[in-house]
């Protein structure tokens, strides 16, 4: 028996036969739509367009072959075209869910937003096209800052795909972008509630509660994702930000030291870490960091300003004005 791949396949061997000798088939309405969505998602807009031709032909009345011909005319940007198809379909199919919602998908793509919310929100959809019509919703908000409502809708998203991070970040943004910080911390703990070992949860809770400067509060978090994920290196990272800022230093290079031996490092946690060894008067370890910042990254400006500071220190002025004016030169050309 043919799995699904091999299946597809085979059908468009079949219709790509039938288009180059201009023999005749047939095909049934699965068939076709197989067909043409294995174009679209390929993005051969060409034999899309044959596919969608030859399933008109044959079903001109057919509302998935229309949806599928749009979705076309959408993905080759003639919006215009693809909005006057749906809506002269429409007029005689009022009631279609599928038909409603992929109007209101043309109108987002046409930056009306509000007018697809009205259509989103004014139409009981089926449970298959909830998603779809959830994740719409969700877009059409952020587009026009209507955080509130796009909470509202990204809360329902996110109860349900409680693993889709991209969602999470979206909806944490809205919290954000809302100044509801309180409101986030609500949000989060129920999420935790539900989810109780989501290290990513715990790790964006922590991050609220830093903003906030309750670092007792977040310390307890970023504890709480590494006891769900021990390899959640953004928590380790969290956990070194937040001794630095109490001052606990020795204890915040022992964490920015984890993040670095599971090579997760960047030049800003590298500079942190350079930062603490110079708060414990550890300069020459610190210059150790800051040689390995430059060899990685010649234009982070505060690596060359660290540097100089170690010459000054030395009093070696020299060394000290060259790499002044190092970070002065990429200074002058970045701003």
């Amino acid at each position: 028996m043919l799995d699904g791949n091999e299946n597809i396949l085979d059908k468009i061997l079949k219709f790509e036969d039938m288009i180059n000798s201009n023999k005749s088939i047939f095909l049934d309405l699965d068939d076709i739509e197989d067909i043409i969505l294995y174009y679209l998602n390929e993005e051969n807009f060409k034999y899309a367009e044959k596919a969608i031709e030859f399933g008109v032909n044959l079903y001109p009345e057919n509302l998935n072959i229309i949806i599928l011909k749009s979705e076309l005319l959408l993905l080759i940007n003639k919006k215009n075209e693809a909005e006057n198809l749906v809506s002269k379909f429409i007029k005689f199919n009022n009631s279609n869910l599928d038909l409603i919602f992929q109007k209101a998908k043309i109108l987002t793509s046409k930056k009306k937003y509000k007018d697809s919310i009205k259509l989103l929100t004014n139409i009981a959809f089926s449970s298959e096209l909830d998603f779809y019509v959830n994740d719409l919703l969700f877009k059409n908000y952020i587009n026009i800052e209507d955080y509130i409502n796009a909470i509202k809708v990204g809360k329902k998203i996110i109860f349900i795909n409680h693993d889709n991070k991209l969602f999470f970040d979206k909806l944490l943004s809205c919290y954000k972008l809302s100044k509801k910080k309180n409101e986030a911390i609500k949000f989060l703990n129920e999420f935790l509630d539900k989810n109780p070992y989501s290290a990513y949860a715990w790790n964006e809770l922590g991050k609220v509660y830093f903003e906030q400067k309750k670092f007792k509060e977040s310390k307890t978090c970023h504890d709480f994702a590494i006891i769900s994920d021990e390899s959640f290196t953004q928590s380790y990272l969290e956990l070194a930000k937040i001794h630095e800022k109490i001052e606990d230093f020795s204890k915040a290079i022992y964490y920015y030291k984890i993040v670095d031996n599971r090579n997760k490092s960047s030049t800003y946690s590298l500079y942190r870490l350079s930062r603490c060894y110079e708060k414990i008067y550890d300069y020459d370890t610190s210059m150790r960091y800051l040689n390995r910042i430059v060899e990685e990254d010649p234009l982070y400006e505060k690596a060359w300003i660290s540097i100089a500071k170690y010459y000054l220190r030395k009093d070696d002025h020299d060394k000290a004005i060259e790499n002044l004016n190092t970070a002065l030169n990429i200074i002058s050309k970045n701003y």
